[in-house]
């Protein structure tokens, strides 16, 4: 394997294929394809796509969603969204996040949502972020131009940074600021004036009984100048930011945080900043890349990255095939943290290592002993007999490579799994089924399965 300081962006970045000497095809290898693209995988998809190899595993993952199935959950999350009814519509998302197969999908939503972060407790308005959910469905996985154009007429966003109040004479510089820092282009690249000229372009823009609405008195029509360059409105405004050179290095570090490792190479960036720029934005070319590529397969991306209380949920509800009340998993979300459309400012959510604390693992291993035993029906409809055949509970060995085969595919180092079945034999248990239910717990608990 090549040194990470050293290996070349171009090979880096090239397409991962084993009949090349790149690596394995193994269980590993698709268990951490799949946990990154869309959360984890289900019963039996490992196997599924070992067979298929790398290049069609990732066609699997970036397969193009199917109309009905989308439209019937649209509409059940549309009525959940007009009954104003947070918690719900959270849950729906999220038993949409266990089903969902697809990298375009709602993971990629959960991916803009963080980036766009939006509260419902200051939108105060259910239809309205439920629209800001289906621009990141519709718009989130082509042009980020596109995206990005959305989002400065997004309803939800115009009433979240008070550009629904930004008029000609009194501009209200929020949304204006957070285009430039958290949206585009990141800290340190823009002045005081660029925010000021800015967000006198984005005058006018509005919100009417819960629609977009252009008001042409409100909007200052003068001349704005943003980085030396004369701009007239919110379009004009945008696409400069696009143009900026920061602007896809800035993206590509967020997405790489999110899909391979907290940190990028200097060179990998320039060499994805240039290529992404070539292919005009297109966030479906950069996820295909990163997710095919040689280096997301390095041995040192798998495990890489603490997993977010949704990711935890999901994961383990894809695993085990489970089908629960989503208002349970809505709950158990909430209380390690990540409360979905309630993100706790525009930064968003901070993962990494801030996801781990006291209180939240503590909620962590309360949601795993409540799945362990069964509680709240977060086993229901799971095939728990042919995941974990109940002739092979009897021994702590065989029970064992059964749970790590659904729950930590990527598996765990010898030493390390040698040490924990000794640990599980010496339970003190009065019949199998107790054991079995103590080690399920024990992998739950474990720190590798609170990383991706």
């Amino acid at each position: 394997m090549a040194d990470l300081r050293v290996q070349r962006p171009e090979q880096a970045f090239e397409p991962y294929d084993p009949t090349l000497g790149h690596g394995p095809w193994g269980v590993r290898q698709v268990a951490h394809l799949l946990s990154r693209a869309v959360g984890g995988a289900k019963p039996g998809q490992v196997d599924t796509l070992l067979h298929a190899g790398p290049f069609k595993s990732l066609d699997f993952v970036f397969q193009p969603d199917q109309e009905v199935l989308e439209a019937a959950w649209m509409g059940i999350g549309e009525p959940l969204a007009a009954a104003q009814d947070r918690e719900k519509l959270a849950a729906w998302w999220l038993m949409k996040l266990v089903q969902d197969d697809r990298v375009t999908g709602s993971r990629l939503a959960l991916f803009w949502h963080n980036h766009f972060a939006t509260a419902w407790s200051k939108v105060k308005n259910g239809e309205m972020m439920f629209r800001q959910h289906v621009l990141f469905l519709e718009k989130g996985a082509g042009l980020f131009a596109d995206l990005l154009h959305g989002i400065v007429r997004d309803p939800a966003m115009l009433r979240f940074l008070d550009n629904d109040s930004n008029r000609r004479g009194l501009p209200n510089e929020n949304l204006a600021r957070e285009l430039f820092e958290l949206f585009s282009l990141g800290v340190g690249h823009y002045t005081e004036h660029d925010i000021r000229e800015a967000a006198r372009a984005l005058t006018g823009r509005t919100v009417r009984k819960g629609v977009y609405e252009f008001v042409a008195l409100h909007h200052d029509s003068k001349a704005k100048t943003v980085f030396g360059q004369e701009i007239h409105d919110g379009d004009d405004l945008v696409q400069l930011l696009l143009s900026q050179s920061a602007c896809p290095r800035f993206l590509i570090q967020k997405f790489w945080r999110f899909y391979v490792a907290e940190e990028i190479q200097p060179a990998w960036l320039d060499y994805l900043a240039e290529k992404w720029r070539e292919n005009a934005l297109d966030v479906t070319w950069l996820l295909r890349t990163l997710l095919g590529s040689r280096i997301f397969h390095d041995a040192r991306m798998v495990g890489a990255l603490v997993k977010s209380p949704v990711d935890f949920v999901i994961g383990t509800m894809r695993a085990l095939g489970g089908r629960p009340d989503p208002r349970m998993l809505e709950q158990a979300s909430a209380r390690m943290g990540q409360a979905l459309l309630e993100p706790p400012g525009v930064q968003g959510w901070k993962g990494g290592d801030a996801w781990i604390h006291t209180a939240s693992w503590l909620e962590r291993t309360k949601f795993a002993a409540d799945v362990a035993a069964g509680k709240h029906e977060y086993l229901r409809k799971s095939p728990l007999d042919q995941l974990f055949p109940p002739s092979r509970r009897s021994s702590a060995a065989t029970a064992l490579e059964d749970l790590l085969r659904a729950l930590l595919p990527v598996g765990l180092l010898p030493s390390r799994q040698r040490s924990l079945l000794a640990t599980l034999e010496s339970i003190q248990v009065s019949t199998p089924d107790q054991r079995f239910q103590k080690m399920a717990y024990a992998i739950l608990c474990l720190p590798e399965y609170h990383m991706s």
